[in-house]
């Protein structure tokens, strides 16, 4: 097994090193699934690059109304961020079901992103937080939205010679609660089956829905939002009937990425009971008398 190897400690280093390399480079962040791949397929890339050095592509903060996540962000960090608890918090409820306790203090989030699976446990979270991705070369830096960058299972609109260099998404407002639900194989170290991120605000007076988003995964190539069912609660009472009309849409949305596979039907009797308990959990944290409602 021979390949170059590098470890820069600035930004415009690995970017000179994905420059020259464009067609055999490799981003070695966590490790958690390219050393694994690396491993079991006997494939090796020409180049290897660590950016675990880069101080640019760490850490969590909070500006304004504004999170930013930087791609070496591990799971464990996104898990205990008082940033992502208070302003995301079903990001920090994806992050702490990812895999074992190794994984999450090693596996970062911007592996989980590039690395394109359709059972990635953050990209569901991020994509109903409607994040947008900072991509950079040497050419410069552009932005777009995760849930465009995503084009099939293991694709994703990343250029040679680019590199994810931040995630960038708005805090949740009061009166708007989170929740992450997954549902796998087993109860510990799983991967996704099915999983449901879900965002819902209200506004206290009317008691009505002001903000509405469902994203699912495992359920076709890349987690996507349900965006019928959303606009169905849009602007309408909280209620359970209304709840169910937007459950039984999303289950609409669904059924039509899962086709014929296998698995469809599990996933169609699993789908709407995951919706429900992430629609309720999130409902919960802004709602005292939710559950009392039902």
């Amino acid at each position: 097994m021979s390949f170059a190897y590098y470890a820069p400690t600035r930004l415009d280093e690995l970017l000179a090193i994905m420059a020259e390399n464009k067609a055999g480079a490799r981003v070695l962040a966590g490790g958690t699934d390219l050393v694994v791949e690396m491993r079991d397929s006997g494939h090796t890339p020409s180049c290897l690059v660590s950016i675990n050095k880069i101080a640019e592509l760490k850490g969590i903060r909070r500006e304004g109304d504004t999170i930013l996540v930087g791609p070496l962000a591990t799971f464990a960090e996104l898990a205990e961020s008082p940033v992502v608890t208070d302003g995301a918090f079903l990001l920090a409820q994806a992050a702490l079901s990812a895999g074992s306790p190794q994984v999450r203090n090693q596996g970062t989030v911007g592996g989980n992103i590039v690395n394109a699976s359709p059972a990635a446990d953050t990209v569901p979270a991020l994509v109903a937080l409607e994040a947008r991705l900072r991509l950079s070369s040497q050419q410069g830096e552009r932005e777009m939205p995760l849930e465009e960058f995503l084009v099939g299972i293991g694709k994703t609109r990343l250029e040679p010679g680019e590199v994810l260099t931040g995630i960038v998404f708005k805090a949740l407002p009061e009166k708007t609660g989170s929740a992450f639900v997954k549902l796998g194989r087993r109860n510990a170290l799983s991967i996704s089956r099915v999983s449901v991120a879900v965002i819902v605000g209200y506004e206290p007076q009317g008691l009505t829905c002001t903000d509405c988003r469902i994203a699912v995964g495992s359920v076709a190539p890349n987690p996507f939002r349900t965006r019928s069912a959303e606009k169905i609660w849009l602007n309408c009472s909280l209620t359970r009937g209304n709840r169910e009309i937007c459950v039984a849409a999303a289950l609409r949305e669904i059924a039509v990425t899962l086709g014929q596979r296998a698995s469809a039907g599990y996933k169609k009797e699993v789908a709407p009971a995951l919706i429900r308990r992430a629609i309720d959990a999130a409902l919960g944290q802004v709602f005292d008398g939710w559950e009392k409602s039902l």
